[in-house]
């Protein structure tokens, strides 16, 4: 990214996104760069050059008491992938990508078009720097939108008209909210994830990936919440039984809610524990 900084001061920074965007009433974000973003925080750690050194330093905070912090980010994506990849073969070619955060390839519509061509994909997220990527390398991919709103208010996005042009809201469609949900608040998660339930047609699927305190040191899940609560979206870990009530009026697939590393794969279990499954709706 080429980026032309002006009057920087007090973690806000002035950029030239002309690049990104011809819509004439477009506005360009304001990033702050004083606190660490968890999209940069999780792009920094699987790889990616989409981050400032605020969020490197909190990646490397955490890797302190998870050194293997870069695999559990990596061990998420897969699972993100295997579940796309699923739901492709069962028929769904619509997804809703809540928390879509900073595009990584392989993206959602690169892994769903494989298997149906067709696929049309939702991005959705409302971090300033995340939407401005959304923009410039997802939106112009054939298939893909890109929206800027928060997760959390699920009938305003499924009216929004734009996500209603681009999706047939009488199909099944595939929601995926993949290591978002220790971004909201325990009992907030719950009816939100209600209320989709309610509002997606019959036959749709969701898939779920979580950080869950159970099988987690307590020192890393401490860390982990002070080094979030520094950061633009504080941490929220839940047990195993907070994790399964997600999937309530759901039917999970094969093998259930697991590790993410066990999720229709077989990898070393890791230090953070991330439970992850994918569910249609009933």
């Amino acid at each position: 990214m080429t980026t032309q900084p002006h009057d920087s001061q007090a973690g806000q920074i002035e950029v030239d996104w002309s690049w990104t965007s011809s819509d004439d009433d477009w506005i360009p974000p304001e990033i702050d760069t004083s606190r660490p973003s968890a999209a940069r925080m999780y792009d920094y750690a699987i790889g990616g050059k989409d981050n400032y050194e605020v969020d490197r330093q909190a990646v490397h905070e955490v890797a302190r008491l998870v050194p293997d912090f870069r695999t559990v980010a990596l061990a998420n994506r897969g699972f993100l992938i295997r579940a796309v990849r699923e739901m492709a073969e069962l028929g769904i070619d619509q997804f809703i990508d809540l928390g879509s955060g900073i595009p990584t390839s392989p993206n959602v519509h690169e892994v769903a078009q494989v298997f149906r061509p067709g696929a049309r994909v939702v991005y959705v997220d409302n971090d300033p720097i995340v939407m401005t990527y959304n923009r410039a390398l997802r939106e112009p991919r054939t298939g893909v939108l890109a929206l800027d709103h928060d997760l959390r208010r699920p009938q305003s996005l499924i009216d929004e008209p734009k996500l209603r042009n681009h999706l047939d809201l009488d199909r099944p469609i595939g929601l995926l909210m993949v290591a978002v949900l220790h971004f909201v608040r325990r009992e907030m998660a719950v009816k939100v994830i209600e209320q989709y339930r309610r509002l997606l047609p019959e036959g749709s699927y969701l898939a779920i990936s979580v950080v869950c305190a159970d099988g987690t040191a307590p020192g890393v899940v401490e860390r982990l919440e002070q080094v979030f609560q520094g950061s633009t979206t504080p941490f929220v870990a839940r047990s195993a039984s907070q994790v399964e009530q997600l999937f309530d009026g759901t039917r999970p697939l094969e093998p259930g809610v697991v590790d993410v590393t066990q999720w229709r794969n077989n990898e070393k279990p890791l230090p953070v524990r991330i439970l992850g499954g994918v569910a249609q709706i009933s």
